[in-house]
């Protein structure tokens, strides 16, 4: 996920100002790419400990993203005293399986981002970008060596399974004369 240093602001000031309450909203955008940060009210019962998107609110925004040919590619929330590790309400609540979870921790007045995905109980951390500049080309986690020998390997591989089976055949049989 990619956030400019101002939508990330924007997440951050949305969560200093709702403090102790969790803050949380919507991120818009195509692709990995954010293009709008949405703040929605958090209607939860007890709003110290969680949070819970208001529906009108929700529901008009996602049906704005729409009309304007953006899609949700996150949601946001705080955790205005604790890490951004989400909870395990977090995980139990998480109802968009495939759709980062943006948290953003103050914990200590230092702000910090992580962002994960939650699918049925599985947490799994997603790479989080903040900047305006495009984020950085991941590296290739092999080297063009390699890769190279493994190619070889493979076909050497192949070579010697041929070699193999075609000492198991059996003889051929006699040609009468």
């Amino acid at each position: 996920m990619w956030l400019t240093s101002e939508q990330a602001q924007i997440i951050v000031a949305h969560a200093r100002a709702e403090v102790p309450r969790e803050a949380c909203g919507l991120i818009a955008g195509n692709g990995e790419r954010a293009a709008e940060i949405i703040p929605i009210p958090n209607a939860a019962a007890d709003p110290l400990r969680a949070y819970t998107m208001d529906e009108r609110r929700l529901v008009e925004a996602l049906t704005q993203f729409e009309s304007r040919g953006l899609e949700l590619i996150g949601l946001y929330h705080s955790h205005p005293n604790s890490d951004p590790i989400p909870s395990p309400t977090d995980v139990k609540q998480a109802s968009y399986p495939d759709t980062p979870y943006l948290i953003v921790s103050l914990k200590g007045g230092e702000t910090r981002f992580a962002a994960w995905t939650m699918r049925y109980g599985k947490v799994s951390e997603v790479d989080l970008y903040v900047g305006n500049e495009p984020p950085p080309e991941k590296p290739s986690s092999l080297s063009r060596a390699q890769k190279t020998a493994i190619l070889i390997s493979g076909l050497i591989a192949f070579a010697l399974l041929i070699v193999v089976s075609l000492s198991l055949l059996p003889p051929a049989p006699a040609i009468p004369h």
